[in-house]
């Protein structure tokens, strides 16, 4: 079934970058009726359980007087256009003058944690193309240009970690592996998920 932009509710769309719209994943389905908005809104309890448990291990390890760590979806305006929506983001408190704004973010986070992709990555009308590999890698290099030091993929299914620093490396870690950061701060997920209790613990 075709459609067109101008029948998408505006809803629907996550994030807007290199000259095209990205909307939510299963946004078809409710063109076509088979779901409603609300159900394919937000993440999934495993999703949202591993956003929480890294921020509260972020909080845990980085100094409160130097940085933020905003969640849910925290808005990211870069420039006319271009609009993401990040799942965690370190906001260093020196360079985000105006904290109480009522707009999207335009200062550069230090790193950007994603957990999974969320957006339909086939565009509208397109047939072939548009693979998540290509939205990770387009949304990567867009927030490093912008001035991101470093942005981190967490994903559920294969239980791989990328850390996307550069436009010519990827860095890809297994989720019982130590993860660099920045500076001297690391993380294992594998760890911090157990000690959530969200995994268990196989050491018993």
């Amino acid at each position: 079934m075709a459609t067109t932009t101008q029948t998408i509710p505006q809803s629907l769309i996550y994030e807007e970058f290199g000259g095209r719209v990205y909307y939510r994943k299963g946004y078809r389905k409710v063109l076509l009726g088979l779901k409603t908005e609300d159900e394919i809104m937000g993440s999934s309890i495993f999703q949202s359980l591993i956003i929480q448990a890294f921020v509260f291990y972020l909080k845990s390890i980085l100094p409160k007087k130097k940085f933020w760590v905003p969640t849910n979806e925290a808005g990211l305006h870069l420039y006319r256009s271009k609009n993401f929506a990040n799942d965690i983001a370190i906001v260093e408190k020196s360079k985000l003058v105006e904290p109480v704004s009522d707009k999207y973010n335009t200062v550069p986070p230090k790193f950007i944690i994603e957990v999974d992709v969320k957006i339909d990555a086939k565009a509208e009308n397109e047939e072939e193309g548009g693979t998540e590999a290509d939205y990770i890698l387009q949304k990567s290099q867009e927030l490093l240009t912008f001035g991101v030091e470093g942005i981190v993929w967490i994903l559920t299914k294969s239980r791989q970690i990328l850390v996307i620093r550069t436009h010519k490396n990827v860095e890809v870690y297994a989720w019982s592996e130590s993860v660099p950061l920045f500076e001297d701060y690391t993380f294992c997920l594998q760890q911090i998920l157990e000690d959530e209790e969200i995994l268990p613990n196989d050491k018993g």
